[in-house]
């Protein structure tokens, strides 16, 4: 085997190599674990108003647009409860009422979907998390994006205060923080 032949077969293993890894680091980085991951987390540091989580009540996490996500908050929050309060996960559609919701995880949405998302939830205790990458700075509380080939995630406290929900400065302290023109 030649010089050429042998440097083009290494060049085309490290090629193929690379793309495996980075296929890997894609895969890892949008898996429905770890986004359900995050927003079992986002549940925790949370509080909502007293007229909107009763007393023993559950907080009931909707999703919408992954059942995958779905099923992993299934599997996350199966028999676990939080500060008395059992935890429900709803599949749902982003046209259906989210008034019961305490969050609202609506997944692939586009700007207009976001939007209508976002209206839908507005005067509702909801904290609503997307994984489009503006979300936040569109009026949602929260959404997911990737960086350096890891997932974060953007805060929005103006649209929490709407909301009348309180985001725990732990939380805050890791997340990037956004505003939108509607307020604080």
């Amino acid at each position: 085997m030649g010089v050429l032949s042998r440097s083009c077969i290494i060049t085309l293993a490290v090629l193929g190599a690379a793309q495996a890894v980075i296929n890997l680091e894609a895969q890892s980085v949008s898996t429905p674990e770890l986004t359900a991951a995050f927003l079992f987390n986002f549940v925790k540091f949370t509080t909502w108003p007293a007229d909107a989580l009763r007393d023993g009540g559950a907080i009931v996490i909707c999703v919408s647009g992954n059942d995958q996500v779905a099923d992993s908050l299934v599997r996350l929050t199966e028999k676990k409860m939080l500060e008395g309060h059992p935890l429900v996960v709803r599949r749902t559609g982003l046209d259906q009422p989210l008034n019961e919701c305490h969050v609202v995880y609506g997944a692939s949405l586009n700007a207009r979907g976001a939007r209508e998302f976002i209206l839908a939830a507005s005067g509702n205790p909801i904290l609503t998390v997307s994984d489009l990458e503006d979300f936040a700075e569109r009026g949602g509380v929260a959404n997911f994006f990737v960086d350096a080939g890891r997932m974060r995630f953007a805060v929005n406290p103006g649209a929490a205060e709407r909301a009348r929900l309180r985001i725990s400065s732990r939380l805050l302290t890791l997340a990037k923080v956004v505003r939108d023109d509607r307020g604080p």
